[in-house]
C-alpha cells in the first residue's frame, strides 16, 4: 500500500521534457490564477474538471466551469470556459478544441484572458510542489540558481523518483533540465495551495 501525505489542494499541473533548456515554471503555474476563454461550435458537452488541449496548438487546461451557453443543448453551443491549470502555451483563434483524447469539440473564439475579479486561491502561491521524474534523470534547483550539465550542477533525481518542495520561495524557484544532454528526461509538477 502506498501512503501519500495530503499537501492541500492540487489545482495547477505542468510537464515538460526540458532536454538541453533550463527550464522555469512560469508565474501562472505557481501563483494561482483562472482564467477566460471563449469558444464557439461546441459539439460536445464539456464538464467541469475536463482537461481540454488545443488540437494545433498543444494548449492544454483544466475547466473549472462553463458560462453562458446560447443553447443547452451542445449543437452549435457558444459560450466560455473559466479554466485553471493552463500550461501557458497559447491557444489560437478558430483552433478546434478536445476534451483530453476525445474527438475535437469546439473552436477557441479570441484568446484565453485572466480573470480580473475575485475567485478562491487568487494570487496564492503553491504551498507545496509534488515533483515526479517519468524518464531519465534530471537536474534540478530550488534557490534561483541554474543546474549545469557539463559541471553536473543541481539535485539528480532520477526516473521514477520524486521530491516534495515545501518552501513556497523554493516553489517559485524550480528549475530543471536533463542531466546528460539530449536524454529525454520527462517531469511532472502538481502545484498545492
Amino acid at each position: 500500500m502506498v501512503t501519500f501525505e495530503d499537501l492541500g489542494v492540487a489545482l495547477q499541473a505542468f510537464r515538460s521534457t526540458p532536454g538541453n533548456t533550463v527550464i522555469t515554471i512560469p508565474e501562472s503555474i505557481w501563483s494561482y490564477t483562472r482564467y477566460r476563454l471563449d469558444f464557439d461550435d461546441g459539439d460536445q458537452e464539456f464538464v467541469a474538471g475536463d482537461w481540454i488541449v488545443g488540437a494545433t496548438s498543444g494548449a492544454i487546461a483544466k475547466v473549472v466551469s462553463i458560462e453562458n451557453l446560447s443553447e443547452g443543448t451542445w449543437t452549435n453551443e457558444t459560450g466560455y470556459f473559466i479554466l485553471d491549470s493552463w500550461n501557458g502555451t497559447a491557444f489560437q483563434d478558430n483552433e478546434e478544441i478536445k476534451v483530453a483524447a476525445q474527438a475535437t469539440a469546439a473552436n477557441v473564439n479570441g484568446t484565453i484572458k485572466p480573470l480580473t475579479d475575485n475567485y478562491p486561491y487568487k494570487g496564492m502561491v503553491a504551498k507545496a510542489a509534488l515533483i515526479v521524474v517519468l524518464a531519465n534523470t534530471v537536474l534540478f534547483d530550488f534557490s534561483g540558481g541554474i543546474p549545469d550539465q557539463t559541471s553536473l550542477i543541481g539535485i539528480p533525481i532520477i526516473a521514477n523518483g520524486s521530491l516534495v518542495v515545501r518552501s513556497q520561495e523554493n516553489v517559485k524557484h524550480i528549475k530543471f533540465l536533463d542531466r546528460v544532454a539530449a536524454s529525454a528526461g520527462t517531469v511532472d509538477i502538481t502545484f498545492f495551495f
